[in-house]
Formats: structure tokens, sequence, C-alpha cells
């Protein structure tokens, strides 16, 4: 099934479409996400915000498992399906048209290498500049004015920085041994701090990811020098913290909201992990403010 770039420009949630000009377009995508074999008339990034997403394309149909270390560049024309892993997920797909290549080649500089490297498809290293460009394009913050026109100018600085990343930047293997955990361990960890309030069972775990209860561990303990408890606990701590200086509410509130039995044993995990108590944290920030 063809999805043509004027199809991609019209979706059917238009809060999915970031921005979109001439030959350039930029969506986001989340949730249960999963798309089954078609193929484009343009060519596509695909980048992961948080969580995994398999990739299968005609080329290797054994699947590829993107996350936030890298990104996939899908040629037009070639047949593929997308789908996230498990747990929430959200990505940016970046489209754009041959014609637009084009005018790029002649108007920047050539893209020779650029459309060497994407003759099939492609994995890239993500670098950090990709990553604060592709977290500043889905901001929504301050004033309205200018918005449509900012997030427009963000998502091309977006798509000429993968581009810059394809032609100088180092790709990655298709498929390695550890690359389908080192996936679903980010997965996990993406999933845990969404639900850190909730006291999820390891067996439960185990069902929802389809993999044993030690692999699940090792996993990630391998990914975050944590395990599942202690990651928990942590994720539960910042948010207290954060509530703790942007709220009023009572400390046993905020104890209940992020996860803990009670405000005595909010101000216990504080203390060990942060040697400080909620009161104290509370009346840094004031001073802080106060200054």
């Amino acid at each position: 099934m063809l999805r043509s770039f004027q199809q991609v420009c019209r979706p059917a949630n238009k809060d999915l479409l970031v921005a979109a000009d001439d030959g350039y377009a930029t969506l986001t995508g989340g949730g249960s996400y999963a798309t089954p074999w078609h193929w484009h008339d343009c060519l596509m990034f695909m980048l992961p915000t948080h969580g995994a997403v398999e990739v299968q394309h005609e080329d290797q149909r054994t699947g590829v498992w993107l996350s936030q270390e890298r990104f996939a560049v899908i040629p037009a024309g070639r047949a593929h399906q997308t789908q996230a892993a498990c747990a929430p997920h959200g990505h940016v797909a970046l489209y754009v048209t041959d014609e637009a290549l084009r005018k790029l080649d002649s108007s920047v500089g050539s893209l020779e290498e650029f459309r060497r490297r994407t003759r099939t498809p492609v994995l890239i290293h993500r670098s950090a500049a990709i990553r604060t460009l592709q977290d500043l394009s889905l901001r929504n913050e301050g004033a309205s004015y200018g918005l449509a026109a900012t997030r427009q100018a963000l998502a091309s600085a977006l798509l000429m920085q993968c581009i810059g990343e394809v032609i100088a930047g180092q790709t990655a293997s298709a498929n390695s041994p550890g690359e389908h955990g080192m996936a679903l361990a980010a997965d996990l960890e993406a999933f845990i701090t969404a639900h850190a309030d909730q006291d999820i069972p390891l067996d439960a775990l185990a069902a929802r990811f389809r993999i044993s209860r030690r692999h699940i561990t090792r996993l990630f303990r391998e990914r975050t020098g944590l395990s599942i408890g202690e990651f928990q606990q942590r994720a539960r701590y910042r948010n207290a913290c954060q509530l703790l200086v942007e709220t009023d509410l009572p400390i046993g509130e905020v104890a209940f909201r992020v996860g803990f039995a009670s405000g005595a044993a909010l101000a216990h995990a504080m203390r060990r992990m942060g040697n400080h108590s909620p009161s104290e944290l509370r009346a840094a920030a004031a001073r802080s403010v106060k200054r």
C-alpha cells in the first residue's frame, strides 16, 4: 500500500502534524503504534523519542530495533512496516520528497554521499544535537505568537541535522546479538517511569513483556545499573521532589500521588536518597526563591 507525501501531510489526527512545508513534513506518533506493510513516494527518517520501535523492510525482514541511541532512514519506494514494543513509546517521523532534496543539493551543497548511503535502508547513531532539536521541535510552550513558524524552523533544522549525520555520522549494524535486549530494556525503563506510582509485580512485568523474570531483571540491571525496585524508588523520589517544590500539597498527599505508602515512608526514602527531608527540601526551595 502506498502512503504518499500528500497523505502524510494530512493525518487523520491533525495534532500529530508538527510542521509541513513544500516537500518536508514532520509528524509525531506514540501509544500502541503499528503500521502494516507500505511504502512512501518520499524518504523517511524514523526517530524514537522514548521506548522502542521495530522496523522491518524488504531488504531485511527479521526486523531492526530502534531506540534513542539510533534512527533509521528508509528510502522512497522501500516496503516496510513498523510497530512499537510493548510499553508506551513516542517517535518523530520526518518525510522529504526527492524534489526537496534536489533543491537542497543545489542551494546547500552536494548530497551525493547522502544519496549513496541511503540507496537502501540505513541505521545511524544519533547525536546529542539531534536529540536536542527533536525535543525542541516537539515543545509547545510559551506564547502562541510565531509558534507555527518556530516549529517549522526547528523541524527544518532537525531534518538538516539528520541529513548531516547520515553524511558524516557513524552507521549502526542491522542486528547485533544484544540489540533486541537493549531495545527491550529501554522500553521497560520507559514503562516503569510512566507507572512509577504503581506497585507492579515482577511477574506482571515479565508477562507483559513476554520474557522470564530472570531475563527481565538481568537486562534492566545491565542497562541502568539498578534493580527494577531501585529504579522505581528513584523515579518516585524525583516526582516527589518536583511536587514538593512546585505545589503546596500536604506531604502525605505528595507521598500518595507518587507511590509511597505514607508521608513517613516518603521522608525515609528522601533521607536515604537525597539526605534531606520533605520539609527541608521545601524550606531550601523557598529560600532560593527569596534571594
